[in-house]
């Protein structure tokens, strides 16, 4: 059903002229399909609510992960458009679908210590992702200056094993 269509049966609502059982049959076509779009909204709106920092963080390393990785690809020419759009969108999809598919397996564990601590996962690991090619692409283009090769093993390390502890554990330990 198209806006207009919708507009148009909200308008008859109100008309003084059409019987109460086609007022009735209107109001329903708009409640069935109206409701799960606002369901969905409201959703949205709650999450981004809850993770307004990660969100906005999520965001950011999206598109500085399409800024440098146009210079990078610029850099070594072989930036295509095509590529950059669908690279970005299968990144964007895939960032999305996992967060949501382990967001709701965070739900299930519960508002507990675990579930906490399974949170803080998710979103280091999902916002590590786009992170992770922006720092690999800036240590290419700066011919391994910068970030430290200390920072990218344990980039490395983080992206083999999941821990936490030694991702963030600022001890440079030589192993």
């Amino acid at each position: 059903m198209s806006l207009q269509q919708i507009l148009t049966r909200i308008a008859l609502l109100s008309e003084p002229c059409v019987k109460w059982s086609d007022r009735l049959e209107y109001y329903l076509s708009i409640i069935t399909r109206l409701a799960p779009v606002a369901f969905i909204l409201s959703q949205i709106n709650w999450w981004f609510t809850e993770n307004q920092q990660f969100g906005q963080f999520m965001i950011i390393a999206l598109a500085v992960n399409m800024g440098v990785g146009v210079v990078f690809h610029l850099r070594n020419k072989s930036f295509s458009w095509w590529d950059f759009l669908v690279r970005n969108a299968f990144m964007i999809l895939a960032v999305s679908v996992v967060y949501i598919m382990l967001e709701m397996l965070r739900y299930t564990a519960g508002d507990n210590l675990v579930g906490e601590a399974f949170k803080v996962l998710i979103q280091i690991t999902t916002l590590l992702y786009p992170t992770s090619k922006v720092l690999k692409n800036i240590h290419i283009l700066s011919r391994g200056k910068y970030p430290p090769e200390f920072i990218m093993k344990k980039l490395y390390d983080f992206e083999k094993n999941g821990d936490l502890k030694a991702f963030f554990d600022s001890k440079n330990k030589e192993e």
